[in-house]
């Protein structure tokens, strides 16, 4: 860049003018200079930061995944910080609490922003690529809640692409504002069913050591076909499993005595089918869930005493950025992302019809 600008500014053309008089060579040694000033400035100037996550465990991670995660990152930015719990913790047998993991990832990106900043003197934008469980993304996307950037992308790593890199969800103020007209319509058009544009709150049937101040929000925006006869099961009876042949794969919070049923359902769903890989989409299906989470709790701590703090139990299969997003949304509320582990599911016989 440095000889390249000295010969824009004419220090070199004087020495050609010993050489020759005409005057194409020096419209075109001068043009030529000014596009390898840009070009270095293009490649010299900050990209931001890129954030790689990798959050499952050593015997779950997934290399091939994790490194197109780094190969992306490190093609759209300056900087790749890479945070793989595989590596920090390679000899680990039980898990790690995933509040601590979050606030732990947290700490280091804000550790990573502020050296870049101090270095370049302006806030970087920054992206996250991250591969999790959704109840771990969940309580990343709470944690980061706390440390404000001007700028943070969530990423998504397709599955309908090729395993390609592509735009998730931007955590911002925007999130929180009322969806368009034409947002809302798109987002209902792949809802399988909604009443006057918004899902009706179930409330549940009295029962033996019910929780009445909770409410379960069942959230399907990918394939996963029993999901919602699930969840509903979960939130009804407040048992994990339909008998010693049948788990459903969710894990309840806290002692066993605290996990009745709950008072209430509302259930947000898009049929058994994946969205598509489209960031505008997942931004305006995580307001539409956020503002059906907002209206569902407002309800019913009115059919209650409206005084009686309402909890959310969120069970949620979708993409990750959602999940992430939805933990940045919902940061100061009382809403637990219900973990569902297939290990648990997985060879189980499917319930009778009637279950």
């Amino acid at each position: 860049m440095a000889v390249s600008t000295a010969v824009a500014l004419g220090v070199v053309p004087t020495i050609l003018e010993q050489w020759t008089t005409r005057q194409w060579v020096f419209v075109l040694v001068f043009t030529s200079a000014l596009i390898l000033v840009l070009v270095g400035w293009v490649l010299q100037r900050p990209r931001g930061l890129g954030v790689v996550i990798s959050l499952y465990p050593a015997e779950r991670t997934q290399a091939s995944r994790v490194s197109a995660l780094k190969s992306a990152s490190r093609a759209a930015h300056s900087t790749t910080l890479v945070v793989d719990r595989a590596a920090l913790w390679p000899g680990e047998h039980s898990a790690q609490d995933r509040s601590d993991v979050a606030d732990f990832v947290a700490r280091l990106i804000d550790a990573q922003i502020e050296e870049l900043r101090a270095v370049g003197g302006a806030e970087p934008e920054v992206a996250l690529y991250v591969l999790a469980h959704l109840q771990d993304g969940f309580l990343l996307g709470r944690r980061l809640a706390d440390d404000a950037q001007l700028s943070l992308a969530v990423m998504h790593l397709s599955q309908q692409a090729g395993r390609s890199v592509v735009p998730g969800v931007d955590l911002g103020s925007s999130l929180r504002a009322a969806l368009a007209p034409r947002q809302r319509a798109r987002v209902t058009e792949l809802l399988a069913s909604t009443m006057h544009g918004r899902p009706q709150l179930v409330e549940i049937s009295a029962a033996a050591g019910q929780q009445r101040h909770r409410i379960a929000l069942i959230v399907r925006l990918a394939s996963a076909g029993a999901m919602i006869d699930d969840a509903r099961y979960v939130a009804a009876t407040g048992q994990v499993a339909y008998g010693p042949e049948h788990h459903t794969g969710y894990q309840l919070p806290g002692p066993v005595h605290e996990n009745g049923p709950c008072g209430a359902y509302v259930v947000v769903d898009t049929g058994n089918a994946y969205l598509p890989d489209d960031s505008a989409l997942y931004a305006a299906v995580t307001t539409y869930v956020w503002e059906c989470w907002q209206t569902a709790r407002q309800e019913w701590a009115q059919r209650l005493d409206g005084t009686t703090p309402v909890e959310g139990l969120l069970f949620f299969h979708g993409p990750l950025p959602v999940a992430v997003a939805l933990g940045w949304l919902t940061a100061r509320d009382h809403l637990t992302l219900i973990h569902h582990d297939l290990r648990l599911a997985r060879g189980t016989t499917p319930p009778a019809a009637s279950g």
